[in-house]
């Protein structure tokens, strides 16, 4: 009879861990290096391969596996430029004046 309770009990406790999964929401989860390398062996195009790195993200001393598509990559360094070209101009219109 105890066997059987304690069996019970976790079974329900691991179905409770497995609610707290986030929901499949048809986007194949990356988590390793392999994971990309099957991803990107299924994408036709350049832009649309993933890079991935370990970052450690602002307010964690964890590392993160972040991934993007080289088109988003390529967009956040454009971006990065602009702002930084906007910076400077403003810079140079306080300093001027």
């Amino acid at each position: 009879m105890q066997k059987l309770l304690m069996t019970l009990g976790l079974l329900s406790i691991l179905v409770g861990c497995d609610a707290l999964q986030p929901p499949d929401d048809g986007i194949p989860r990356i988590r390793s290096q392999r994971d990309v390398e099957a991803y990107n062996a299924t994408v036709s195009g350049e832009s649309n391969k993933l890079v991935c790195t370990t970052e450690r993200v602002v307010g964690s001393n964890i590392p993160q596996f972040v991934c993007m598509t080289v088109a988003q990559r390529d967009r956040m360094a454009m971006q990065a430029q602009e702002d930084v070209r906007q910076l400077s101009d403003e810079l140079q219109n306080t300093i001027g004046n």
